[in-house]
């Protein structure tokens, strides 16, 4: 899919346009929604204030983002249920939200590196439906976005500072800071994203986070 077609010339780029929904009036259930469906992933869990890889704690300082791979739609997270995502066709389209309960969501491929603080290396989805997510990719995604264009088949390399606590509604989230740092081709040797867990497994993955 060319690059073009993925994306709209949209203040933020397409995760500015789409995610936004009104972020402040997300409770602290929502801030927690987030995981992907497959049998590895990448969250940032708002409440502990930490990045998670396969559900295990980890301080990274650095990940990859494949820019081709952003795709945005509606996530519903709920205790004793299996993570629910329905995905646009292309990035950035308004699709009819599927229940009250699905919120405005993305999904990025990424790549971890124990160099960087994570517990292995290989690829890892980072699927979100969280307020603390949404915001921290909107504030850089613009800047990916323009440059993808003059980087072509490379990952953006984003350095992940800490976090800063921000209101949404009447709860207190600690929201990720990530800063696009350049680009770099993904490495040769790689974990390959898992597939999919049974649901059953999937299920007690969402309630254990």
């Amino acid at each position: 899919m060319a690059l073009e077609n993925s994306f709209r010339e949209t203040p933020g780029g397409v995760i500015g346009a789409y995610l936004s929904d009104k972020v402040e009036k997300q409770n602290m259930l929502d801030v927690l929604n987030e995981m992907s469906s497959g049998g590895g992933y990448l969250s940032w869990g708002s409440q502990k204030n930490s990045w998670n890889v396969d559900g295990e704690t980890c301080a990274l300082t650095k990940i990859l983002i494949d820019p081709q791979s952003i795709k945005t739609g509606f996530g519903k997270i709920e205790k004793g249920m299996a993570p629910d995502y329905v995905w646009a066709e292309i990035a950035g389209t308004k699709i009819e939200r599927p229940s009250p309960a699905h919120k405005p969501a993305f999904s990025v491929n990424t790549f971890v590196t124990t160099k960087y603080g994570a517990p292995l290396d290989g690829e890892r989805e980072w699927s979100a439906n969280s307020a603390a997510s949404k915001i921290a990719v909107q504030k850089f995604w613009k800047e990916l976005h323009n440059d993808a264009a003059t980087n072509p088949g490379k990952w953006a390399v984003i350095e992940l500072a800490g976090s800063e606590p921000k209101n949404a509604g009447q709860a207190i989230i600690n929201v990720p800071i990530m800063k696009l740092a350049g680009w770099a081709d993904k490495p040769a040797v790689a974990q390959p994203i898992p597939e999919p867990m049974p649901v059953q497994e999937a299920v007690a993955a969402a309630d254990a986070f």
